[in-house]
């Protein structure tokens, strides 16, 4: 005879619970699981686009921190601690902050720490009832270079120059900041002076005991790098701008633009200040003055009773190419009452722009602390 359970009423409502207990854990552990995963993908994701930015906008600062208005929060380098700005990028941003950690020691440059921390803003990442957005921060070690055209006289002239009339070609720096360099730099052979009323100055006031061959190291400039591949990024060019005006200047005493000329034999339109970088041939006529910097490819004929004050260098195209002629055929001309001086001061503003960070070698460092 067997044995079996007489009374099962009710049987089927426990297991019945039972199973949607079970069916609904494993439903929720399966939603924990793939809100986990989703979320530690998009932290995943957020991260790595918090280091792109990172990158970008640290690029961004050593490349434009120099661009008008591009800097809000910049200043000297050579005076101050520390400057910031943030870059703005496409689904986010980067903060980026140079902070100096050696001065100036001797001739070696001050040294800054740059740190960049890229957020990203596409995405939050939610938590304990707070979302926080995705950091990264990347940093290095860089020197601030003030120095960027070395001066080795008033009118340094590859080609040669002509020199007729009166005037005053001095290497006696006007500003008085720094030593005296030669008045005028040319290739043995290759002065040619009109008349016994020229005044130079300098020391010496005239260096010709250089073969062209000796000169072309000492003058120290990229030629084929400015002209062909922009290094020296322009703030005007010449013809698709208009030069700029006697009141652009005058009503901006601070306005020191770099001027790109591409038009042969362009001649000077009114007086200004800033460095004008000429391809070819340049013309100074009247009584324009120009206060800065000239890198005259070809050719600079200079008439007239005028001054320039800052440094001087033509025929540079001599650096990438082709050897001068010791007669007058390819000289510089300076006709008429000329004042060619150096003045280190307009020099300096005039390179403003040019002053830059350069990163120090192996110095990458990732995955910063942010603070």
């Amino acid at each position: 005879m067997s044995s079996h359970l007489s009374n099962r009423n009710g049987f089927a409502l426990p297991m019945a619970i039972l199973i949607i207990a079970v069916l609904t854990a494993a439903m929720a552990a399966a939603f924990s699981a793939t809100a986990s995963e989703y979320t530690t993908n998009a932290a995943e994701r957020g991260q790595n686009r918090a280091y792109n930015l990172a990158e970008a906008g640290l690029e961004q600062f050593l490349v434009l921190r120099n661009q008008t208005g591009w800097c809000l929060h910049c200043s000297d380098p050579a005076t101050a601690d520390s400057e910031w700005t943030r870059v703005t990028l496409a689904s986010g941003y980067a903060d980026v902050v140079a902070v100096k950690v050696r001065p100036v020691v001797g001739t070696a440059n001050a040294v800054f720490f740059i740190r960049s921390t890229g957020v990203d803003t596409a995405v939050k990442l939610g938590g304990a009832g707070m979302s926080q957005l995705a950091q990264h921060s990347v940093g290095v070690y860089a020197t601030w270079n003030t120095t960027t055209i070395d001066v080795k006289a008033a009118w340094v002239s590859l080609s040669g120059l002509n020199k007729n009339g009166t005037g005053l070609i001095s290497g006696t720096d006007q500003c008085g900041a720094q030593p005296s360099v030669a008045g005028v730099l040319v290739d043995k052979g290759d002065l040619h002076v009109q008349g016994n009323s020229f005044n130079v100055e300098g020391n010496p006031p005239v260096d010709t005991s250089n073969t062209f061959a000796q000169l072309k190291p000492k003058v120290n400039i990229d030629w084929a790098s400015i002209v062909g591949s922009n290094s020296i990024a322009a703030d005007i060019t010449v013809p698709d701008q208009p030069f700029p005006s006697a009141a652009d200047f005058a009503n901006d005493p601070n306005y020191w633009p770099i001027i790109r000329v591409h038009t042969n034999g362009y001649s000077l339109p009114n007086r200004g200040r800033g460095m004008i970088i000429a391809d070819s041939n340049f013309t100074i006529s009247g009584s324009n003055m120009w206060d800065g910097i000239l890198l005259i490819g070809g050719q600079l004929a200079s008439n007239g009773n005028n001054t320039t004050a800052g440094a001087t260098l033509s025929g540079l195209n001599y650096l990438i190419g082709g050897t001068p002629s010791t007669s007058s055929v390819d000289d510089s001309d300076a006709n008429g009452q000329k004042t060619y001086v150096y003045n280190s001061c307009n020099v300096s503003n005039a390179t403003s722009k040019m002053r830059r960070y350069a990163v120090m070698p192996n110095t990458w460092m990732d995955n910063l602390a942010s603070w």
